[in-house]
């Protein structure tokens, strides 16, 4: 387990005093969303492109805070080149075996994301009309 101030540590993010840095970071292999942003474990084609130290997945509407991936050994990220506006894919991730990637927020803190390939997107919610979900 990584707990979150070796994931801190690892990435260079930084988050809010109130979070425990001292708690295990949660894993996943099939779903999790983290403010406005989803994992889903997919069988679509794997990504192919390796991944940098950092990918934007998306910059917070209501703050200067960012969710960030981050690689912990060989992963590989593919953005959604072909998405329109209202796309809620933002891109493929595809972790290799024995490798894991950080999703990192400064509100939220971390989410590791085990071996496999998964969607990466935006939430949207219903009130009314559709609408991305502001974090």
């Amino acid at each position: 387990m990584t707990t979150l101030l070796e994931a801190t540590q690892s990435t260079g993010v930084k988050v809010l005093d109130y979070l425990d840095h001292e708690a295990d970071v949660p894993v996943i292999t099939k779903a999790a969303c983290q403010g406005d942003v989803s994992v889903f474990r997919t069988d679509a084609p794997a990504a192919t492109t390796p991944m940098p130290k950092t990918v934007m997945v998306v910059r917070s509407e209501a703050s200067t805070n960012t969710h960030t991936l981050h690689p912990a050994g060989e992963c590989f990220w593919d953005y959604n080149k072909t998405a329109s506006v209202t796309d809620l894919a933002l891109g493929t991730l595809t972790v290799a075996d024995g490798s894991k990637a950080l999703l990192m927020h400064q509100e939220h803190g971390g989410i590791e994301i085990g071996p496999g390939t998964y969607t990466v997107g935006r939430q949207r919610e219903f009130a009314g009309e559709w609408a991305y979900v502001a974090d």
